[in-house]
C-alpha cells in the first residue's frame, strides 16, 4: 500500500472549552422532539435540529436485518445505520463484521464446518467463520442472529442477511424517505483479499439514484484511504469515524493504543498519526479535504471521570450499589471538537447512545433524555442512538 504522506499536526490532546457541562437551554422536561413552532436556533453546523440515526441493531432485533430496520423506521429515525463487508462473490452485503461466527447461525450448519479457519483483521487474529469465504447466495442461506444469542430464528424469514442492493430496495419501498448511513466495515482487510469495495458502492449508488450530495445517503469508515478514494468517485457525503480504546481512562482521557487509536491503514502504512491528532484544528482541516463530517466516540465531545475526593486511591461510589460503573463517573466540561469541526464546515455524528441507566453519567440521574439535551447544547448535529424516539424527544 502506498504511504500516506504524513499530516502536519498539533498536540494530540483535545483543548477544553469553558463551557458549562449540564446547563441546557434546549427547552424544559424531555424536549418538544423539534416541533416547537418558534423553537430557539440550534448550535448545530445548518441550525436545524440534530438528527438521529439508528443503530444497526435496535429494539432486540440482530443486526442489519429488515426486522431492526422496522424497528427504527417506527421510531422516527432520519437514518438507518448499516455495516457492511463483502461476500466472496463481490457483493456488499449488510453484516455486523467480516467475522460472522457470533452474528450468524453459521456455526450450527453442518455443511460449512469444514470453512472455519484462522484469519488476521486488521492485525488481529480470529478464528470462526468469514463472510469473505462465502458468496452471497450462501450467506443468504444463514441467518443473522444477535451477537452471543444461540437462540434460532423464529422462523423462515426473520434474520433474512441482506446486500446492499436488499437494503437499497428497502427504504425505496417505504412511504417516507429514510436515509441510509452505511458503515464501511474493515476496508483494507477486503482489499487485501482482492475484494475492494469502492467501485461496488459507487455502482449500487449510481443504480439507485444516489448521485448527488443531496441524496439520502452517507458513507462512514475508521480508515482513510477508503474514503479518499471513494471521495474521487462519488459525491455522496462521506464521514470520518474517530475512534479510541474502548476503556475510558479513570480521568476521562482517550487512550490512543492500537489497534484502536488510529486508522488501521495509517498503521499499516507506518503514519504515527492518531485519531487525537486528527481531531485537531490542523487534522480537521486535512479531513475536510476528503468528508463532509465525522463521527466520533461521544467522549472526544464530553468525557466522564471517576472522583477520588477521599483521597483513598479509589473511584467514588457515587450511587452506594458497591459497585464501579459508568453511573459513578461525573461529566466534564465539552471539549472545542464541535466548535473546530464547524469552523472547518464539518458536521459531528457522535456514536453511540444507549437507553441503558448503567451507561449513564451521575449528572443525568438515570434520565436518557438529560445525556441527549447536554450533547445537543453542544451542537453536535445528529447522534447514533439505539432509541430513536428518544433522541427525537429530547430534541
Amino acid at each position: 500500500m502506498q504511504r500516506q504522506r504524513t499530516w502536519r499536526l498539533c498536540a494530540a490532546a483535545l483543548a477544553i472549552t469553558a463551557l458549562t457541562a449540564c446547563k441546557t437551554e434546549l427547552g424544559p422536561g424531555d424536549g418538544d422532539g423539534g416541533t416547537n413552532p418558534n423553537p430557539k436556533p440550534y448550535p448545530t453546523l445548518d441550525g436545524q435540529a440534530p438528527q438521529s440515526f439508528s443503530l444497526s441493531s435496535i429494539d432486540g432485533k440482530a443486526a442489519n436485518t429488515a426486522e431492526s430496520f422496522d424497528a427504527a423506521i417506527a421510531q422516527d429515525a432520519n437514518f438507518i445505520a448499516v455495516d457492511l463487508v463483502m461476500s466472496k462473490d463481490g457483493e456488499l452485503v449488510a453484516l455486523a463484521s467480516p467475522d460472522i461466527t457470533d452474528i450468524t447461525d453459521v456455526s450450527s450448519r453442518s455443511v460449512y464446518a469444514n470453512r472455519k479457519t484462522v484469519r488476521q483483521i486488521d492485525g488481529q487474529s480470529h478464528q470462526g467463520w468469514f463472510a469473505s469465504d462465502f458468496t452471497l447466495v450462501e450467506l443468504q442461506s444463514l441467518r443473522a442472529k444477535l451477537t452471543g444469542s444461540s437462540a434460532p430464528p423464529t422462523n423462515a424469514t426473520t434474520g433474512r442477511i441482506l446486500s446492499l442492493n436488499d437494503v437499497i430496495a428497502y427504504v425505496k419501498r417505504q412511504r417516507k424517505t429514510v436515509g441510509l448511513y452505511l458503515q464501511t466495515l474493515n476496508p483494507t482487510y477486503h482489499s487485501q483479499q482482492g475484494l475492494a469495495m469502492e467501485d461496488k458502492l459507487v455502482a449500487a449508488f449510481t443504480a439507485a439514484g444516489y448521485t448527488q450530495e443531496t441524496a439520502p445517503v452517507l458513507v462512514r469508515s475508521l480508515e482513510v484511504a477508503h474514503l479518499k478514494a471513494l471521495r474521487a468517485k462519488t459525491q455522496v457525503r462521506l464521514v470520518q469515524m474517530i475512534n479510541g480504546d474502548p476503556k475510558l481512562g479513570s480521568d476521562g482521557q482517550i487512550l490512543m493504543n492500537l489497534p484502536y487509536g488510529q486508522p488501521y491503514d495509517f498503521t499499516l502504512a507506518g503514519t504515527s498519526t492518531t485519531y487525537a491528532q486528527m481531531v485537531t484544528a490542523d487534522g480537521l482541516a486535512q479531513i475536510k479535504t476528503y468528508a463532509n463530517g465525522i463521527s466520533p466516540w461521544k467522549p472526544f465531545v464530553i468525557s466522564a471521570r471517576y472522583l477520588d475526593k477521599n483521597g483513598d486511591g479509589q473511584p467514588d461510589d457515587l450511587n452506594n450499589d458497591g459497585l464501579r460503573d459508568y453511573r459513578d463517573r461525573e461529566m466534564m466540561p465539552p471539549t472545542n471538537l464541535v466548535t473546530l469541526a464547524h469552523a472547518a464546515k464539518l458536521f459531528v455524528h457522535p456514536w453511540e447512545y444507549r437507553n441503558d441507566v448503567t451507561l449513564l453519567a451521575s449528572d443525568f440521574k438515570g434520565k436518557v433524555a438529560a445525556e441527549y439535551k447536554l450533547f445537543y447544547e453542544v451542537g453536535v448535529d445528529g447522534v447514533f442512538s439505539d432509541s430513536p424516539s428518544d433522541a427525537n424527544k429530547a430534541r
